[in-house]
């Protein structure tokens, strides 16, 4: 199974990194919206063993993906993982198929996706609920690379999921721990509609 490798990039100047990539020459993959539930047993045990069971909504279809530590990964500054997906006729049959053999909604988070290929990596410009992000996902080497040609070389870095960053935000911030992180109603309407114009001016282009 091949490894997947990836840094986040953090408080990202997103439409000055789009802007970028189209100068440079990227490929644009499309911008979408994203609805994700992330599911285990209702003794965490997936999370503790640093496993993601995922089912990703989004324009177009689903995704279940799971997520796994490598078992010989040599050390890296990137996040590396196993990765098996698989797409989803049905995202509403599949959530009532997680329940039915006992995997319960561990919690649910939204995103704005742009994603780019650009040398040799897949870059991904996330919107979420509480921050900008980069995500870039290619080789130890390629990485860097990528970032520095994109102006991101002096960035802070991490390697820690969504997740993760959403509860160290809480905490920083003095609030309540929540492993959901959603829009709000109106924000989601306004993103979907910008979205949904993006989309129709692709078409136009084709």
């Amino acid at each position: 199974m091949a490894l997947e490798s990836e840094l986040k990039f953090l408080d990202a100047d997103l439409a000055a990194t789009s802007r970028r990539l189209r100068e440079s020459g990227g490929e644009s993959l499309g911008r979408y919206f994203e609805s994700n539930a992330v599911f285990d047993y209702p003794d965490r045990s997936l999370k503790e063993k640093g496993i993601l069971l995922r089912l990703r909504e989004r324009q177009g279809g689903a995704v279940l993906t799971v997520k796994r530590p490598p078992r010989d990964a040599a050390p890296s500054a990137l996040k590396v993982f196993e990765e098996i997906e698989t797409g989803v006729d049905d995202c509403a049959a599949m959530r009532r198929s997680l329940l039915a053999v006992g995997f319960i909604e561990a919690f649910g988070y939204e995103k704005v996706r742009e994603k780019w290929r650009f040398m040799d990596c897949v870059v991904c410009l996330d919107m979420l609920p509480f921050g900008d992000f980069v995500e870039i996902e290619g080789t130890g080497a390629a990485v860097p690379a990528c970032a520095a040609a994109l102006g991101l070389e002096d960035r802070q870095t991490s390697t820690a999921t969504y997740h993760a960053l959403n509860l160290e935000q809480r905490r920083a911030e003095g609030l309540a721990p929540d492993e959901n992180f959603r829009f709000d109603p109106s924000a989601r309407g306004e993103l979907l509609r910008a979205i949904g114009k993006d989309w129709l001016a692709t078409l136009d282009r084709r």
